[in-house]
């Protein structure tokens, strides 16, 4: 972790104002001290051997804490080659002091070696501080290197001077009276050794770098590095009053960068925890984004297929209707022409037409864009027809139980879609009862915040169940989790499709291996709206007799319409364009109604056909047919009656009445 804090910070004023205060209150201790600076007191060497081991502690930690930081400029390289230095020549003062270690006498060298190695302390320290001082740039400007050579130039500085304290036996201190006084190279060595430290305080002024956190602090260690190297030699003797007290001053000061340190390590701590706790949480804000954006692809991918399958449904609703459509007219001629001896089988071809019509309305509700025609049901009777449907769907294994409300009213659906919704539903749940077991339909009336009245359809059942995971793709066109050829993985986007189109909602509840409920909530306010249009639709009764224009593009279902429609007593001119069906009404044909395919390629559309005549003709009662179209809805908007392809003579009858 880089330092750059440390060394190259600016000082704020408050640590200005601490460093001033602390200087000052050193520079007063010593004035204090002065007076009594010669007063002898007992005698303790082994307090000088805690006294270097404390400072050898103190100056190693620091200079570890300053090397710490694997890019750091020259100057604080230099700064902490300077605490190692201390440091290893602290160790060397305990090592050599008579009585620090053993009784009397060093552990190593002569007893005046100790004064050499002192005095080489405090002048190394000095010089390495100006080594460092003349050395710094401007932040900006100081190049960030990790410099090995200043703490080695310190190592060898230490050990140098270790071996050349052992090679001179000089005096250092001489007996005064019983006292170790102090000899001339001690006095002056130590004098010259507060003359450094005075000068690196003044270099560091006169270069500005007193602005700097560290150098600020450096200078409360110079100034009692400087006091207290005078103090004691001026004392003249070891173990003064002034003496005693410079180790308490000396160990204060030389703490000072520590704690600096210390703070900074704790500031340092205290952001990286903070920075941590912010990456965490932008961290969990990015993967919740990256989790929407997910979900948001997967839907717009969901979508994307949806309208791809939507678009492929839409085309082949439109033409399996068309061809559905002429089975269906050609099975009514026929069953006219021959008879009843043809009515067990037109019946059962008439149930694959109904399944194939379920089939080709699944692929165009896909689309969204199929036209429900929705007419008021009476909710009860509606549920239990269906339910005798679907009851013929299962076999002995499984049963539907149905249980309505008395009064549910009237509810405006489309009664084939209602149909094909509740026996996928009723299909599935018996699929998820291979065992066997009881399916339960259900109705009520209910209030819902957003869609108001409602009548609510339940389907549960007591099968397998489904995971959140099958339940988030339930409504994915294709997706079945059923064997290959069971399912066609259509039905659940079927029912989804028809609530939304019907304006309602769907909810599903399955727990997996205690079975599944699906609700439909469908608006009964539409009641009212379909009731009125099929008011308006019933204003006059279509006979036999009728003169009736057929425009149709599809000559297969054109033919066998028009056949159907005449051998039902009807007069029907058929043509194959909305064109030509103007002309011959320009020409002073005169029907009494028009019954139009509303998806024709060439020219206009049935709906346009629709709106000129209804604005020439107004007596012309229409009625509008398609097997697929995204304007069957605007048509049905607009008042005209729609009818879905295929349909057979009843259907087309009720349309037109």
């Amino acid at each position: 972790m880089p330092f750059r804090e440390v060394v190259q910070e600016i000082a704020s004023t408050a640590q200005r104002r601490a460093a001033l205060t602390l200087s000052v209150a050193l520079l007063v201790g010593i004035a204090a001290v002065l007076p009594y600076a010669s007063e002898p007191l007992v005698p303790l060497p082994h307090i000088s051997g805690m006294y270097g081991a404390a400072a050898a502690m103190i100056n190693l930690a620091t200079f570890w804490l300053l090397i710490s930081s694997p890019s750091q400029p020259r100057s604080h390289s230099v700064i902490a080659a300077a605490y190692l230095y201390a440091g290893l020549m602290a160790v060397l003062h305990v090592l050599t002091f008579p009585g620090a270690v053993l009784p009397d006498r060093p552990l190593l060298g002569s007893p005046h070696a100790v004064s050499w190695l002192f005095i080489t302390w405090r002048a190394g320290f000095a010089s390495f501080i100006i080594w460092a001082a003349l050395s710094a740039m401007q932040p900006s400007k100081e190049p960030r290197t990790f410099t090995y050579w200043p703490p080695l130039v310190a190592t060898a500085a230490a050990v140098l001077a270790g071996f050349a304290s052992q090679w001179t036996d000089a005096a250092a201190t001489v007996d005064r009276n019983g006292r170790q006084a102090f000899g001339l190279f001690s006095i002056y060595g130590s004098y010259s050794a507060a003359v450094l430290a005075i000068l690196a305080v003044v270099l560091i002024g006169l270069r500005g770098l007193h602005r700097r956190s560290i150098f600020i602090w450096l200078v409360v260690v110079l100034t009692a590095e400087a006091g207290g190297v005078w103090l004691s030699t001026y004392s003249g003797s070891r173990y003064t009053l002034a003496w005693y007290s410079v180790r308490v001053e000396g160990l204060i000061a030389g703490s000072v960068v520590l704690v600096l340190l210390a703070h900074h390590f704790r500031r340092v701590q205290r952001g990286l925890s903070d920075t941590v706790t912010k990456l965490l949480r932008r961290t969990e804000e990015l993967q919740a984004a990256v989790h929407q954006r997910e979900h948001a692809e997967q839907k717009l991918a969901q979508a994307e297929k949806l309208r791809m399958v939507g678009q492929m449904g839409a085309g082949l609703a439109h033409d399996l209707n068309n061809i559905l459509q002429v089975v269906t007219g050609r099975l009514s001629i026929l069953q006219r022409r021959v008879g009843a001896a043809v009515d067990a089988d037109i019946a059962v071809i008439k149930r694959s037409i109904t399944k194939a019509e379920a089939l080709t309305r699944q692929l165009s509700l896909l689309s969204a864009r199929r036209a429900l025609v929705a007419r008021p049901l009476d909710t009860r009777i509606e549920l239990e027809r269906i339910a005798d449907n679907v009851r013929q769907l299962l076999d002995t294994r499984h049963t539907v139980e149905l249980r309505a409300e008395p009064v549910l009213g009237r509810v405006a659906v489309d009664g084939l879609e209602l149909e094909i919704a509740l026996t996928n539903l009723v299909t599935n749940a018996r699929d998820a009862m291979p065992a066997g077991g009881v399916i339960r339909m259900s109705a009520e009336a209910g209030e819902d915040p957003r869609l108001g009245a409602i009548c609510v359809l339940r389907v549960s059942d007591d099968g397998e169940g489904m995971s959140a995971e099958v339940i988030d793709r339930i409504f994915e066109p294709f997706f079945t989790t059923k064997p290959q050829g069971k399912g066609s993985g259509l039905g659940m986007p079927q029912v989804a499709a028809f609530i939304e189109a019907s304006g309602g909602a769907i909810r599903v509840d399955s727990v997996p291996g205690q079975g599944t409920t699906i609700c439909l909530m469908i608006p009964s306010r539409q009641v009212e709206d379909a009731a009125r249009e099929d008011a308006l639709q019933g204003d006059t009764v279509v006979t036999a007799g009728k003169v009736i224009l057929l425009v149709d593009d599809n000559h297969d279902v054109r033919e066998a319409t028009q056949q159907l429609l005449e051998s039902s007593g009807f007069v029907v001119k058929a043509v194959d364009s909305g064109e030509e069906a103007l002309q011959h009404l320009s020409s002073g044909f005169d029907p009494d109604i028009l019954i139009s395919d509303i998806v024709m390629p060439r020219g206009m559309n049935g709906v346009q056909l629709a709106r000129e005549i209804r604005y020439l003709r107004p007596k012309i009662k229409p009625v509008l047919v398609t097997g697929h179209s995204d304007v069957a809805q605007v048509a049905a908007g607009e008042g005209f009656p729609v009818i879905s392809k295929p349909y057979d003579l009843p259907m087309l009858l009720q349309a037109l009445n």
